[in-house]
């Protein structure tokens, strides 16, 4: 019986891999798995200054604060200017910004969790209402200086639409958060979360505003997510 084009396809790659899967699993064997804790040199002597150096070049708002209260006026002008009515946020309690839900409900604002449960009709009205805010706020695991990165590990009251659905993202960061490269990052996270992806729904790295190009090259803003990214570092 003769084989179709496709049967004979698959059997020289099924040949091939046979043929080569004893060095290829050498290669990965003897290869290291660790990543290295960063990359690039230090270019500032502060990774504070490193990192809103390098969130600059992305077109992003580095915001560097002294203490808690410094940030939530910080928080309280990029909302003001943006005149929302609505934010998207995790669990205040994840962000650890003492007096945040105070500075909102002063402003009359409503909180949206992000969460979007259901199906059909219920999730499409859920969405639709999340959809209304023009701004998101969360908080992070690691902020990589090297890179100005932010690691979020999504969960409950971590809800991944705090970081995405809003054109308008504000990320509050610890100074303790900060960190040179992405190895040390995943190494950080490793160790708070015995299982990263046990409880969560993703861990997502984000580098500056969303960024799309066409096929001309050009480059627009905020197409796929966020296209106007805050950092609220606070320390």
């Amino acid at each position: 019986m003769l084989k179709s084009s496709r049967e004979r396809i698959l059997e020289r790659i099924r040949t091939g891999l046979a043929g080569t899967r004893p060095f290829l699993e050498a290669e990965a064997t003897r290869a290291p798995h660790t990543p290295p804790p960063f990359v690039h040199p230090i270019t500032h002597d502060d990774l504070a200054h490193q990192f809103a150096a390098e969130l600059t070049k992305l077109q992003g708002y580095p915001h560097l604060c002294n203490d808690d209260e410094s940030a939530l006026e910080a928080i309280a002008g990029i909302i003001d200017r943006h005149e929302a009515r609505e934010v998207i946020t995790w669990d205040l309690a994840a962000i650890n910004l003492p007096g945040l839900d105070e500075m909102l409900r002063q402003r009359g604002i409503t909180r949206l969790d992000g969460q979007i449960a259901g199906e059909g009709e219920q999730r499409t009205a859920l969405l639709q209402a999340h959809e209304r805010a023009p701004v998101c706020i969360s908080g992070v695991d690691a902020a990589i200086a090297e890179s100005a990165t932010l690691a979020l590990h999504s969960g409950g009251g971590r809800a991944r639409m705090a970081s995405l659905l809003a054109p308008v993202f504000i990320a509050v960061v610890r100074r303790k958060q900060l960190v040179r490269g992405l190895g040390e990052a995943i190494e950080r996270i490793k160790q708070n979360y015995s299982d990263v992806f046990r409880d969560a729904s993703a861990l997502t790295l984000i580098t500056g505003p969303s960024r799309t190009a066409d096929i001309e090259l050009t480059l627009t803003l905020g197409v796929h997510g966020p296209r106007e990214i805050h950092v609220v570092l606070i320390g």
